[in-house]
């Protein structure tokens, strides 16, 4: 019988609720690991907070979960960004060795760049990052769109001494594994994010109550655009639309006046009432887990390029360039039957196609720990029939002649 691999994953960020882009990849993640027979404990260093409902959660969840609670910030290690350890606690660091030392994990996968300093002093098991996105030089990036720096960002140079603490980098997405590769001398893995496909297991809402709408986070990227969009419907009214998640707590002044689902519990409320998801993204990074969920419901999309980076769409309506070319579009949507069928069926294609290379993904990152568990057992059993041998020819020059004659 085959014993299951036994993985640790650290994260900042809770896997439950599932609210966010981040927490929905996290959640996925462990569901994969599980899905292929792996024990997944998950260790969650508290920067938002542990409510006693979360807790019993992700107890239920995960094979076993650790809870840390996380230490105030200090001051950025340098002028104009955070150090790659300055959210990383001494704290964490000793408990995540004191884990490994007792459980004897096959792997340890860290999310995000910046919690790296965890797999420091630790040997044995397969050393993983999980990425979720970019972050060298991620401030210069937001400046050159005119928003304000937020969360972490810190060097290039910051982030490729992290990513050197690995054994095996993740990105999200092709183009930042190739910008991975450029700065990482180690193994390189795309793994995607994986969403059930909602239009061939949930139930079919045959009259959705509005035309289009978004749902997404408060992020500053989010926001720009979302005001984007609007500014624009506002000039050019096309059609009713509706705004959820968390965004809606930003409390925007919108000028088209959106219906506000508010924060809905469950994504199946949103993908219920809309007919059709718009994705306005201007710039950010990353993959845009919103666009991966609304093809998996099953609906047409339309967004621009950066709605869709990483996912090689081939539909006009999916690498739009400019919010009037959104509206254009939508317009379009709305006037042609044949069209609207069209852009469905093409969404769903884009999802079929996208589902079989992150299926890929999480088949080769399970590979990966298998054969670094197997070469290190094998190193072991060298290890110690050296040692054995050792014991009873202390030289192997020493070693008793063979009896002549």
């Amino acid at each position: 019988m085959t014993v299951p691999l036994k993985v640790l994953i650290v994260s900042p960020i809770p896997s439950h609720p599932a609210v966010q882009g981040n927490s929905v990849r996290i959640l996925a993640f462990g569901a994969e690991l599980k899905r292929r027979g792996v024990m997944a404990d998950f260790l969650y260093y508290g920067m938002e907070g542990l409510s006693k409902e979360q807790a019993e959660v992700m107890i239920g969840f995960w094979h076993r979960f650790f809870f840390v609670r996380s230490q105030p910030l200090s001051r950025p290690s340098h002028a104009r960004s955070w150090g790659i350890d300055d959210w990383c606690a001494d704290q964490l660091c000793d408990t995540v060795r004191e884990l490994a030392a007792t459980h004897r994990y096959d792997a340890i996968i860290v999310n995000y760049v910046w919690m790296s300093k965890v797999l420091t002093g630790i040997h044995g098991p397969l050393k993983v990052i999980d990425t979720h996105d970019l972050f060298g030089d991620r401030h210069l990036t937001a400046e050159e769109q005119g928003l304000e720096p937020r969360w972490f960002f810190t060097t290039v140079e910051e982030e490729r001494r992290g990513f050197e603490r690995a054994d095996v980098v993740i990105a999200i997405q092709e183009n930042e594994a190739e910008a991975i590769q450029d700065r990482f001398t180690g193994k390189v893995l795309t793994v995607g994010h994986p969403v059930e496909p909602g239009f061939l297991t949930g139930p079919w809402a045959p009259n959705p109550s509005f035309t289009f709408g978004y749902l997404g986070s408060g992020n500053p990227w989010n926001v720009r655009s979302v005001l984007a969009i609007d500014a624009a419907l506002a000039r050019d009214r096309v059609a009713r639309w509706a705004l959820a998640g968390t965004i809606s707590r930003r409390r925007l002044s919108l000028q088209s006046h959106p219906f506000l689902l508010g924060v809905v519990e469950r994504v199946e409320r949103f993908y219920d009432v809309v007919e059709c998801v718009l994705n306005p993204m201007l710039g950010g990074t990353g993959l845009k887990i919103k666009t991966i969920e609304a093809i998996a419901f099953g609906k047409p999309v339309i967004g621009t390029r950066d709605a869709f980076e990483g996912m090689r769409p081939e539909h006009d309506f999916h690498r739009l360039d400019t919010i009037d070319a959104m509206i254009g579009a939508m317009k379009a949507y709305t006037t042609s039957g044949a069209l609207r069928e069209e852009l469905a069926l093409s969404s769903r294609s884009l999802f079929v196609r996208y589902m079989a290379a992150v299926t890929q993904g999480y088949d080769a990152l399970v590979t990966l720990i298998r054969q670094h568990r197997t070469s290190r057992a094998r190193t072991r059993d060298d290890t110690a029939a050296t040692a054995g041998t050792a014991g009873r020819f202390p030289n192997r020059l020493a070693a008793p002649a063979p009896p002549t004659g």
